[in-house]
């Protein structure tokens, strides 16, 4: 802070930290005005990659002008510095609004992305794709008004993919961004879309253990319904996602042009109201804007202003002070001149009284000005002494955004790391680096740290194990090796199993036992000639073998559905995953449908791949009623070829004779009838009661034989 860039931008106070770059907000020293310059990062400076890219955001950003993307005003370098002079944003960004308050309504959503779109339909019509949309480059201004910014990674929409790197927020990225496709506005539709889907429900809709892993999700899934995740969103909206959000470019809206009338067109159609987007009350813009800026030397009549900077670093303990405008001297009055008198007459010697040409008011601005030089150096050497630390705060259990608040409201810069802990849950903080209470120089850079929770026993696919170590080593946890496994699926020498199992959570600095493969496990074809088919395939099932084909033959000496032989053959040796043929008995075995009637056992034998035939009556053959099978032919048991499943029923011929004494007469005849016999009696005796019969009940008698009745 102090320092100046090009003679002309006066550093003021910083305001954020970005991936490349530092933001702050700065005194335009020829204008009179605060503006904000974005500052190359060292570490970056002599990266050509990097610097190409500083400069083609100033290009990009030069030649847009819109009320909803934010102005580039100057772009130079000084020294080791590379510079961006930006408007100077008073509110915060979209994320500290989400942070804030949570999802959006639809209405207030549809506001933020009314401006989004239009500021990005300014850079699709000039022919240029943004490439990192998101939250964190959604900008609110003081007087409400969102406006786009970061055009770091700008290209040319004609410029197609960035071949094998994948550039931009993971969370945020288009399918073609990931699998290396050319880049279109339609990639920054996609970006756009996931922004509406965070807004609406409060978070982006994929996740992984890395970046990458959350990346390539979006190759293989679509994005869901804003509604399934949080009520009160109409189907129109969850359209407008899914459209936005479409994996193919060709069906998603072309560019943001588009994107706009489409949500235009939701927005009139649901009758969504206006809303005025609120400005972050917690963000870095608006506590940097709480510092006032001191431009009083710059307009207006000069005064007198001094300066007291921080010194950039511990090691610097130089201030750096502006230059005093002189103040006014004060001017003694003109002599008088001298009268000539005549001499005066000797008088007794008096004490001369002390004369000055100083007037009261000269004295005092002198004294206050003393006292301001007075009170500036106590000032700076109070800063310089004690004044210029500050102690870190406690953090520890705070939420990150809480956290990094705490530790911006004292006077710091803070960053966060990521870190695991074993007691804090994840996405509170876990303390800072450097810790809470030490003394450090305000403005100077404090990380939080962000806990993890535990770390996760990583999953091997595949990996050797040196490979599995760094994996672990990056979770803090070590690695031992234990007894190597059989594994189908994992080569051999490669880490096949872990224990704990992969995805456990641990503690820091747990061992995690890995198991290498074998390669497949060895196994011998097992005697399974003899057995059902179902059977012998539950069998190599359990040993990891799979039936590649079954053969059909028919064996008349073995029962049907049985296994006649098997390929390789029994005892063979073979790995795990091999397969194996089968030789299968294709003959039907005759069901047994013996005292069915013919309705039943037809049904019967049809189910199991036969037909009927033929049907025969056996005179001698007693059933319970005429249509009573009493054999079958081929008989029940008997396997037959599939060509020859035709069977010959055979039905009783005779039937017992029913029980009929004590009944009417036409109670009596109904019975009869009903198993195949008759009788003598006259309709005119129905009612008439049966004391006696000839065949008696419980004897068989030929069909359609007669029963005398005694009434």
């Amino acid at each position: 802070m102090g320092d100046l860039l090009d003679d002309r931008y006066r550093i003021d106070h910083p305001i954020a930290r970005g991936g490349m770059s530092m933001v702050w907000r700065c005194v335009d020293l020829r204008l009179g005005r605060a503006v904000a310059a974005k500052v190359l990062d060292e570490k970056y400076i002599a990266d050509p990659v990097f610097r190409q890219r500083f400069r083609r955001e100033a290009r990009a950003m030069a030649q847009l002008t819109h009320p909803n993307l934010v102005n580039v005003y100057d772009f130079g370098s000084d020294g080791d510095h590379l510079f961006l002079i930006m408007e100077l944003i008073t509110g915060g960004t979209l994320r500290e609004l989400l942070a804030e308050r949570g999802p959006m309504p639809p209405h207030a959503a549809a506001a933020v992305m009314r401006a989004v779109l239009t500021g990005l339909s300014i850079a699709h019509t000039a022919g240029l794709v943004h490439r990192d949309i998101k939250p964190d480059n959604i900008l609110i201004n003081g007087d409400h008004r969102v406006k786009l910014a970061d055009f770091g990674l700008v290209r040319a929409a004609a410029a197609g993919a960035t071949p094998s790197q994948i550039v931009g927020t993971a969370a945020y990225l288009s399918p073609e961004q990931v699998d290396g496709t050319d880049i279109t506005p339609a990639s920054d539709v996609y970006s756009a879309g996931i922004v509406l889907f965070e807004l609406l429900t409060g978070s982006t809709p994929f996740s992984g253990d890395t970046p990458m892993e959350h990346a390539y999700r979006r190759l293989s899934e679509d994005v869901p319904a804003p509604s399934s995740l949080i009520s009160g969103v109409p189907p129109l909206i969850d359209a407008l996602v899914a459209t936005a959000t479409a994996r193919r470019p060709q069906d998603r809206f072309a560019d943001a042009a588009e994107f706009l009338a489409a949500l235009d067109d939701v927005a009139g159609e649901l009758t969504l109201p206006a809303f005025t987007v609120p400005i972050p009350e917690n963000s870095a813009a608006t506590r940097a804007a709480a510092v006032p800026t001191d431009i009083t030397d710059l307009v207006g009549p000069p005064t007198m202003v001094t300066e007291i900077s921080p010194a950039p670093s511990p090691d610097v303990t130089e201030t750096r002070v502006q230059e005093p405008v002189p103040a006014l001297q004060p001017q003694a009055p003109p002599p008088v001149p001298a009268v000539p008198t005549a001499p005066a007459a000797p008088t007794a010697p008096t004490t001369p009284k002390p004369v000055s040409n100083r007037s009261r008011t000269g004295l005092v601005v002198w004294l206050l000005v003393i006292a301001l030089l007075t009170a500036a150096i106590a000032v700076g050497g109070w800063w310089f002494g004690s004044g210029r630390y500050g102690e870190i705060p406690p953090v520890l259990g705070m939420d990150r955004t809480a956290a990094v608040s705490t530790i911006e409201e004292a006077g710091f810069t803070a960053v966060t790391e990521l870190v695991y802990h074993d007691d804090v849950a994840s996405d509170l903080s876990a303390g800072t680096d450097p810790a809470d209470g030490e003394k450090v120089v305000r403005g100077q850079q404090v990380t939080v740290l962000v806990s993890q929770g535990r770390p996760t026993v990583p999953e091997p696919k595949g990996m050797d194990v040196l490979a599995y170590q760094a994996t672990a080593a990056e979770r803090t946890l070590k690695v031992a090796t234990g007894e190597p496994v059989w594994s189908a699926d994992v080569g051999e020498g490669l880490v096949a199993a872990t224990d704990p199992a992969a995805g456990e959570p641990v503690k820091i600095g747990s061992t995690v036992t890995v198991h290498l493969s074998r390669g497949p496990e060895p196994i011998q074809v097992p005697t399974i000639i003899g057995t059902d088919l179902a059977t012998a395939e539950a069998r190599l099932a359990e040993l990891g073998l799979t039936v590649a084909d079954v053969e059909r033959r028919f064996d008349e000496d073995a029962p049907a559905g049985q296994v006649l032989d098997v390929s390789p053959a029994p005892g063979t040796t073979l790995t795990r995953g091999s397969e194996v043929s089968l030789v299968v008995n294709s003959g039907l075995t005759v069901p047994d449908v013996e005292g069915m009637s013919e309705a039943d056992a037809t049904a019967t034998l049809q189910a199991a791949g036969f037909s009927v035939e033929d049907t025969r009556r056996d005179r001698s053959a007693v059933g319970a009623t005429p249509d009573t099978v009493v054999r079958t032919s081929p008989a029940a048991g008997e396997t037959v070829a599939p060509d020859e499943a035709e069977v010959t029923l055979t039905l009783a011929g005779r039937v017992m004779v029913p029980d009929v004494v004590g009944m009417t007469v036409a109670q009596a005849r109904a019975t009869l009838e009903a198993v195949g016999l008759d009788t003598t009696a006259r309709e005119r005796d129905n009612d008439r009661m049966v004391t006696r019969q000839r065949p008696e009940a419980g004897t068989d008698a030929r069909l359609d034989s007669t029963v005398r009745l005694t009434l």
